[in-house]
């Protein structure tokens, strides 16, 4: 079963008793530590979520829930993919625009924060590890701003944006450089269709955007 099938019965049965932020970080759980792993382990998963009373409450429905989806999936009653959810930075509240511009951020760090995101989203905690570490080596070694190195050198899987504005040139060679280190991470062919798929999603969430999207189209040299 395809990683994007089990995202998505996981958020179609756990967005039943959760939702919000509290959903979010639970299905960013799934996502960094339970994705590629054994159907299996399930249990452990939900164990995992001790924190959050209403899975504890009903934890063995829950369960048996998943346990069933899983072992026969119907694509046809599951709910969209929640992966751009899961990586968007801005609340429902604000549009991409008041949301980047109000807290000074420049549409470059924006842009690469969300590209590198959505892609560390789909990729298993060992290869984000892998790959992050060659971005900050590569970058030091090209001599990048410190800006550019910081807002990989974070120990969690997300950027955090840097308020000082990369230069256009320096948020492009870090888009390049994780596109090198997800190709030695895990091949070309799957870091093809990764950073496509990243693309066309932070592509569509800020459309309407014109700032946005001239900045998007120099950084993926259109």
């Amino acid at each position: 079963m395809s990683p994007d099938i089990k995202r998505r019965i996981v958020f179609t049965v756990l967005s039943d008793y959760v939702n919000g932020d509290e959903l979010k970080a639970v299905l960013l759980l799934w996502q960094q530590e339970f994705a590629e792993r054994s159907r299996y382990e399930l249990n452990q998963f939900l164990g995992a979520c001790r924190d959050v009373p209403a899975i504890q409450q009903n934890r063995v429905e829950i369960l048996s829930r998943l346990v069933r989806m899983i072992m026969k999936p119907d694509e046809s009653g599951l709910k969209p993919d929640p992966i751009h959810w899961m990586s968007s930075q801005a609340t429902q509240t604000q549009t991409p625009e008041s949301s980047a511009q109000s807290d000074g951020y420049a549409p470059q760090n924006v842009l690469v924060t969300d590209i590198v995101n959505v892609m560390f989203s789909r990729l298993r905690s060992d290869h984000v590890r892998s790959i992050k570490s060659y971005v900050v080596s590569v970058a030091t070694r090209k001599k990048l701003q410190g800006p550019a190195q910081a807002m990989f050198e974070q120990p969690d899987i997300s950027i955090p944006r840097v308020h000082t504005p990369l230069e256009i040139q320096e948020a492009r060679k870090l888009i390049n450089f994780t596109y090198i280190g997800c190709c030695e991470a895990v091949g070309p062919v799957e870091t093809d269709l990764l950073f496509s798929k990243a693309s066309r999603e932070v592509g569509e969430k800020y459309h309407g955007n014109a700032a946005f999207t001239e900045c998007l189209n120099i950084l993926l040299g259109r």
